[in-house]
């Protein structure tokens, strides 16, 4: 219960800090795409929120501990807040100890997070590397290298690779090791969630991208790789909270192909401003609907 407590203080003051601190770049952007674009786009997000959640739950349910969606939506949903922390264990150590006063073991929870954030890394490259070559201006002579990694996304997610390095991973916490293995049949549901999941994603950036002033359907490949790429490599790097700083050069390098690189920072400010209102109101939207159902029940 503390420990509960003391993460969601910390957080979501956290998580206002991140908006608040940057708003004088974040206003002005704003003003620039437009509330009504940004507005547009929050449906989208959340949509992807709630599809990332699904991916979650279903390797959840794969290794032997299925959930309600409600439940499972607040433990995931509150844990997101901890991309907000310096080092994104948070994230990790929120989903443990959340799902274990579920009767989720931790190793199992642990290992589910571990799977969650490779498939959807994996799963986001890949589309990446679908999509950017394909993307307006330039994308097709910047990004072509994505289609090298494509074999190596393959094999990081197929259900013996995975169960191997968590096994490793267990072993050096000292942990037993799983005592059911992901099955292909769990990690490709739980990966078309993830796929709709980053589609969603990218038509929230197509939004953006459009009332920035890019025109034509060419550029939504370049919005949704673009993002996809992006997202992934603000989640590799750990200690920045959210990914700060990475996602949003690695966005702004994309979308420099179609868009002059001042549009291209504000649909990178906006996006970035919506994804933690969007955090941030989903998890505090999955607290209230887990404690008005508890005083149902009472």
């Amino acid at each position: 219960m503390w420990f509960k407590i003391g993460f969601l203080v910390l957080a979501a003051a956290a998580g206002v800090w991140y908006v608040v601190a940057n708003w004088d770049e974040t206003g002005p952007a704003l003003r620039q795409i437009g509330w009504g674009a940004a507005l547009a786009s929050v449906p989208f997000v959340v949509g992807a929120g709630i599809a990332g959640m699904l991916a979650w739950r279903r390797l959840l349910a794969d290794l032997g501990h299925p959930l309600p969606v409600v439940p499972a939506g607040r433990v995931f949903y509150t844990s997101q807040l901890g991309k907000y922390l310096p080092g994104s264990v948070w994230t990790f150590v929120a989903q443990v100890e959340l799902a274990k006063q579920l009767k989720v073991p931790r190793a199992v929870s642990f290992a589910v997070s571990v799977l969650a954030v490779v498939l959807s890394i994996a799963v986001g490259l890949g589309m990446a590397a679908i999509l950017l070559p394909f993307g307006a201006g330039d994308a097709l002579r910047e990004f072509w290298w994505l289609w090298l990694i494509l074999p190596v996304l393959v094999a990081v997610i197929h259900p013996s690779v995975t169960t191997w390095g968590i096994n490793q991973m267990l072993r050096v916490l000292r942990r037993p090791p799983l005592a059911v293995r992901p099955s292909g049949r769990g990690m490709l549901a739980a990966a078309g969630w993830q796929v709709l999941s980053w589609c969603l994603m990218g038509l929230h950036c197509y939004i953006l991208v459009r009332a920035a002033g890019a025109e034509g359907w060419s550029v939504l490949p370049l919005a949704v790789g673009g993002f996809t790429l992006a997202y992934c490599a603000g989640v590799l790097f750990v200690p920045a909270p959210a990914g700060v700083g990475v996602r949003e050069l690695a966005l702004g390098a994309a979308l420099a192909t179609a868009l002059p690189a001042q549009a291209a920072a504000a649909v990178v400010l906006v996006s970035r401003l919506v994804l933690a209102v969007v955090d941030m109101g989903m998890a505090a939207l999955s607290i209230h609907r887990t404690k008005h159902q508890h005083e149902e029940k009472t």
